[in-house]
């Protein structure tokens, strides 16, 4: 796989991470500022949602807990307008329900200017998982413009709409570096410098369909899930989810996972995919050692089974190790409005990272670089 020299574009968040705690949440974010004066937040950049929130003094004094303690204060932007002041709930799934109402605010873009959020906010939320979260609200980023949650704002789409990014890079990049803590979200574009182009591959979007409504996570084939020398589960469904860290997903997988690593003495992990490609996860990857919250200081393996039938997820335990490009297929519209549909994955070892990718077999026919956008309507 030979990608042709391309010159870094895009908007670039940089990422931080905070200590890493046995929540499943990932511990990177991105710290700006939202509302008029800015109010500065941690915000994680989230492939694993299809919305934006934030949490905000709609919540009592002893609610919307979390370790980074953060909430935006509406009554002091001048620029905030009320969508909708009805709460209503918002389901994560088995990771919790928070109670929300909607607004509007700018949101501080690197490029020096601002964006119009449409976002929640939180107005109640309590549990462990949310005490522990290292972010104070979530940016989404779904599979594609169909997926989006009501009338919050896809982040990419409006970005490409507002001409902030090109619409022949429809990229969303992330590099993250647990040894410095520190990191970077590239909208709009990848950059060459920062993976080795012939240890990748490309791994084509396929729906999650299991459960309706969850189109929007970035989901793809999985030929074998394999533990040590079992093979645990084929043909499922394989994600990458940068608001989460540990592997969660289908029951059966995840406790089979846990059991056969005491019996085999943390074997590696292996996901083999229908191109022939390989991620191979070493204990030393999956072990992590608990940095704050109830656990602190214990090492753990970082599995835990969460009712998704069929699939195996993964944030930052595998994302910390290489550089991954969620990558869009863009429909114009009309003038200076566009939509956007899943294309799929890539993952690649970064220069001095651990080679936990082996590239397939055959050469791959798709590279990186500018894509033709389509014009007129299309179907998903």
């Amino acid at each position: 796989m030979t990608d042709p020299a391309v010159p870094v574009s895009g908007v670039q968040f940089n990422m931080q991470r905070g200590p890493y705690q046995n929540n499943g949440a990932s511990p990177w974010y991105t710290q700006t500022t939202l509302g008029t004066p800015g109010q500065t937040l941690k915000f994680a950049i989230d492939t694993g949602t299809n919305m934006v929130w934030t949490t905000s003094t709609l919540c009592a004094p002893t609610s919307c807990q979390h370790y980074s303690g953060g909430r935006f204060d509406y009554q002091k932007s001048s620029t905030y307008q009320w969508v909708d002041c009805i709460q209503v709930p918002f389901s994560f799934g088995p990771w919790g329900t928070m109670q929300v109402e909607t607004g509007q605010d700018l949101m501080a873009i690197p490029n020096g200017k601002q964006l119009p959020l449409v976002m929640y906010l939180s107005a109640d939320y309590s549990g462990s998982q949310f005490a522990q979260l290292d972010w104070d609200g979530g940016i989404g980023i779904p599979s594609g413009s169909p997926y989006k949650q009501g009338d919050t704002t896809f982040i990419v789409q409006d970005m490409m709409n507002l001409g902030m990014i090109s619409p022949n890079y429809p990229y969303v990049s992330f590099d993250w570096n647990s040894s410095t803590s520190t990191g970077s979200c590239l909208i709009g574009g990848f950059d060459p410098a920062k993976y080795i182009p012939g240890e990748g591959m490309f791994l084509p979007w396929t729906p999650y369909t299991q459960f309706a409504g969850v189109e929007y996570i970035w989901t793809c084939d999985l030929q074998a899930y394999v533990v040590g020398n079992q093979t645990v589960a084929q043909n499922v469904q394989f994600a990458l989810d940068s608001g989460s860290s540990q592997f969660k997903g289908d029951d059966n997988i995840m406790n089979t996972t846990l059991a056969l690593i005491k019996s085999q003495g943390n074997p590696p992990v292996r996901l083999v995919f229908p191109n022939g490609g390989l991620i191979t996860i070493p204990a030393n990857l999956y072990n992590v050692t608990i940095q704050a919250g109830p656990d602190q200081g214990k090492t753990l393996p970082q599995f835990q089974p969460l009712g998704l039938t069929g699939l195996a997820l993964v944030g930052s335990v595998v994302m910390e190790s290489c550089y991954t490009i969620h990558e869009y297929r863009v429909v114009q519209c009309g003038p200076g409005a566009y939509s956007l549909a899943p294309s799929g994955m890539w993952v690649f070892n970064k220069p001095g990272g651990p080679k936990i990718i082996t590239a397939p077999t055959t050469a791959a026919e798709r590279t990186l670089g500018e894509r033709e956008v389509v014009r007129g309507k299309t179907m998903t």
